[in-house]
Protein backbone atom coordinates (compact mmCIF):
# COMPACT_ATOMS: atom_id res chain seq x y z
CA UNK A 1 0.00 0.00 0.00
CA UNK A 2 2.50 2.73 -1.51
CA UNK A 3 1.56 6.37 -1.04
CA UNK A 4 -0.19 7.37 -4.70
CA UNK A 5 -0.92 11.16 -4.23
CA UNK A 6 0.97 13.91 -6.29
CA UNK A 7 2.60 17.17 -5.73
CA UNK A 8 0.91 19.96 -4.02
CA UNK A 9 -1.44 21.56 -6.45
CA UNK A 10 -3.86 23.86 -5.04
CA UNK A 11 -3.94 26.25 -1.97
CA UNK A 12 -7.70 26.91 -0.64
CA UNK A 13 -9.20 30.15 1.51
CA UNK A 14 -11.98 30.06 3.15
CA UNK A 15 -13.75 34.14 2.91
CA UNK A 16 -17.25 35.47 3.14
CA UNK A 17 -17.44 36.97 -0.51
CA UNK A 18 -15.69 36.36 -3.57
CA UNK A 19 -15.60 39.75 -4.65
CA UNK A 20 -12.49 41.39 -2.84
CA UNK A 21 -10.33 38.50 -2.66
CA UNK A 22 -10.78 37.73 -6.83
CA UNK A 23 -10.21 41.72 -7.06
CA UNK A 24 -6.80 40.91 -4.24
CA UNK A 25 -5.80 38.48 -6.67
CA UNK A 26 -6.59 39.71 -10.27
CA UNK A 27 -5.46 43.16 -9.31
CA UNK A 28 -2.67 42.80 -7.09
CA UNK A 29 -1.11 39.43 -7.82
CA UNK A 30 -1.74 39.27 -11.54
CA UNK A 31 -3.62 35.96 -10.71
CA UNK A 32 -7.11 35.19 -13.05
CA UNK A 33 -9.26 34.84 -13.99
CA UNK A 34 -11.74 33.23 -11.62
CA UNK A 35 -14.29 30.62 -12.57
CA UNK A 36 -16.73 30.48 -9.83
CA UNK A 37 -19.16 27.38 -9.51
CA UNK A 38 -22.17 28.22 -7.62
CA UNK A 39 -23.64 25.82 -4.79
CA UNK A 40 -21.44 22.43 -5.52
CA UNK A 41 -23.98 19.63 -5.37
CA UNK A 42 -21.77 17.12 -3.02
CA UNK A 43 -23.75 13.63 -2.02
CA UNK A 44 -22.15 11.73 1.10
CA UNK A 45 -20.97 14.94 2.41
CA UNK A 46 -19.02 14.52 6.05
CA UNK A 47 -17.69 16.33 8.75
CA UNK A 48 -16.97 15.04 11.90
CA UNK A 49 -18.01 11.31 10.91
CA UNK A 50 -21.17 12.89 10.87
CA UNK A 51 -23.70 12.93 7.68
CA UNK A 52 -25.26 16.13 6.39
CA UNK A 53 -26.22 18.79 3.84
CA UNK A 54 -23.57 21.25 3.12
CA UNK A 55 -24.36 24.65 0.49
CA UNK A 56 -20.64 26.36 -0.70
CA UNK A 57 -19.51 28.00 -3.59
CA UNK A 58 -15.74 28.37 -4.73
CA UNK A 59 -13.76 30.57 -7.00
CA UNK A 60 -11.03 28.62 -8.80
CA UNK A 61 -7.87 30.35 -11.23
CA UNK A 62 -4.26 29.33 -11.71
CA UNK A 63 -1.17 30.86 -11.18
CA UNK A 64 1.48 28.58 -13.06
CA UNK A 65 0.50 24.93 -11.83
CA UNK A 66 -1.02 25.98 -8.63
CA UNK A 67 -4.85 26.32 -8.13
CA UNK A 68 -6.24 28.84 -5.98
CA UNK A 69 -9.39 28.66 -4.50
CA UNK A 70 -11.76 30.31 -2.65
CA UNK A 71 -14.27 28.55 -1.00
CA UNK A 72 -17.40 30.09 0.51
CA UNK A 73 -20.15 28.40 2.75
CA UNK A 74 -23.69 29.63 2.09
CA UNK A 75 -25.37 27.78 5.13
CA UNK A 76 -24.71 27.40 9.01
CA UNK A 77 -23.53 23.39 8.58
CA UNK A 78 -20.41 22.84 10.52
CA UNK A 79 -17.54 22.23 8.40
CA UNK A 80 -14.09 22.96 8.46
CA UNK A 81 -15.12 26.10 6.43
CA UNK A 82 -16.80 27.58 9.33
CA UNK A 83 -16.10 26.01 13.04
CA UNK A 84 -13.37 23.38 12.83
CA UNK A 85 -10.28 25.72 12.24
CA UNK A 86 -8.80 28.33 14.01
CA UNK A 87 -7.28 30.21 10.56
CA UNK A 88 -8.35 33.32 9.73
CA UNK A 89 -10.49 33.56 7.24
CA UNK A 90 -8.56 34.80 3.71
CA UNK A 91 -5.38 32.90 4.92
CA UNK A 92 -4.15 29.34 3.76
CA UNK A 93 -6.78 27.36 4.97
CA UNK A 94 -5.47 24.08 3.25
CA UNK A 95 -3.22 22.31 0.60
CA UNK A 96 -4.67 20.16 -2.13
CA UNK A 97 -2.86 17.07 -3.47
CA UNK A 98 -4.50 14.81 -5.91
CA UNK A 99 -4.50 11.25 -5.89
CA UNK A 100 -5.53 8.28 -8.21
CA UNK A 101 -6.91 5.86 -5.15
CA UNK A 102 -8.20 8.21 -2.35
CA UNK A 103 -9.34 5.13 0.08
CA UNK A 104 -5.87 3.89 -0.67
CA UNK A 105 -4.25 7.28 0.54
CA UNK A 106 -6.74 8.04 3.50
CA UNK A 107 -5.54 4.65 5.25
CA UNK A 108 -2.35 5.32 4.88
CA UNK A 109 -2.64 9.12 6.49
CA UNK A 110 -4.72 7.48 9.09
CA UNK A 111 -2.01 5.15 10.33
CA UNK A 112 0.23 8.16 10.21
CA UNK A 113 -1.66 9.65 12.88
CA UNK A 114 -4.27 12.12 10.65
CA UNK A 115 -8.26 12.72 10.62
CA UNK A 116 -10.31 12.43 8.14
CA UNK A 117 -12.27 15.58 9.08
CA UNK A 118 -14.36 16.00 6.09
CA UNK A 119 -15.40 14.12 3.09
CA UNK A 120 -17.98 14.10 -0.05
CA UNK A 121 -18.48 13.51 -3.27
CA UNK A 122 -19.90 15.53 -6.19
CA UNK A 123 -22.90 14.52 -6.86
CA UNK A 124 -21.88 13.19 -10.48
CA UNK A 125 -18.87 11.44 -9.47
CA UNK A 126 -16.54 13.59 -10.90
CA UNK A 127 -14.64 14.82 -7.99
CA UNK A 128 -13.99 13.02 -4.59
CA UNK A 129 -12.21 14.91 -1.92
CA UNK A 130 -11.42 14.45 2.12
CA UNK A 131 -9.88 16.72 4.29
CA UNK A 132 -6.86 15.86 6.82
CA UNK A 133 -5.46 16.81 10.08
CA UNK A 134 -2.64 15.97 12.50
CA UNK A 135 -1.71 17.53 15.60
CA UNK A 136 1.16 18.61 14.04
CA UNK A 137 0.24 20.33 10.45
CA UNK A 138 2.70 23.18 10.52
CA UNK A 139 -0.72 25.79 9.19
CA UNK A 140 -2.75 24.23 7.42
CA UNK A 141 -5.20 21.25 6.18
CA UNK A 142 -4.23 18.54 3.97
CA UNK A 143 -6.75 18.02 1.45
CA UNK A 144 -6.87 14.58 -0.94
CA UNK A 145 -8.99 14.91 -4.17
CA UNK A 146 -9.09 11.91 -6.84
CA UNK A 147 -10.60 14.04 -9.81
CA UNK A 148 -12.16 12.01 -12.90
CA UNK A 149 -11.17 12.20 -16.29
CA UNK A 150 -13.27 14.88 -17.43
CA UNK A 151 -12.47 16.96 -14.54
CA UNK A 152 -8.76 16.38 -14.64
CA UNK A 153 -8.96 18.00 -18.33
CA UNK A 154 -11.50 20.92 -16.96
CA UNK A 155 -8.62 21.38 -14.82
CA UNK A 156 -6.47 21.49 -17.77
CA UNK A 157 -8.59 23.86 -19.60
CA UNK A 158 -8.65 26.44 -16.54
CA UNK A 159 -4.86 26.62 -16.28
CA UNK A 160 -5.01 27.60 -19.99
CA UNK A 161 -7.08 30.23 -20.02
CA UNK A 162 -5.28 31.80 -16.78
CA UNK A 163 -1.94 31.49 -19.22
CA UNK A 164 -3.67 33.18 -22.14
CA UNK A 165 -6.17 35.74 -19.67
CA UNK A 166 -6.28 39.02 -21.41
CA UNK A 167 -7.26 40.74 -17.79
CA UNK A 168 -10.35 42.54 -19.07
CA UNK A 169 -12.81 40.13 -16.76
CA UNK A 170 -11.72 38.97 -13.66
CA UNK A 171 -14.11 36.27 -13.80
CA UNK A 172 -14.82 33.90 -17.02
CA UNK A 173 -17.89 31.72 -16.96
CA UNK A 174 -16.88 28.29 -17.31
CA UNK A 175 -19.34 27.45 -20.50
CA UNK A 176 -17.11 29.86 -22.29
CA UNK A 177 -13.91 28.18 -21.78
CA UNK A 178 -15.93 24.88 -22.78
CA UNK A 179 -16.79 26.18 -26.03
Amino acid sequence: MGKLYGPVMQMGFVVDNFEEPIKHWTEKLNVGPFFILKNLDIKDFQYKANKCVIDFSVALSFSGNTQIELIKQHCDTPSIYNEYTKIERGCLHHICRLTSNINNDIKILESEGYQNIQSGETSDGGIKFAYLNANENYGSILELAQLAEENLALTETMKNASKTWDRKSSTIRIEEILT
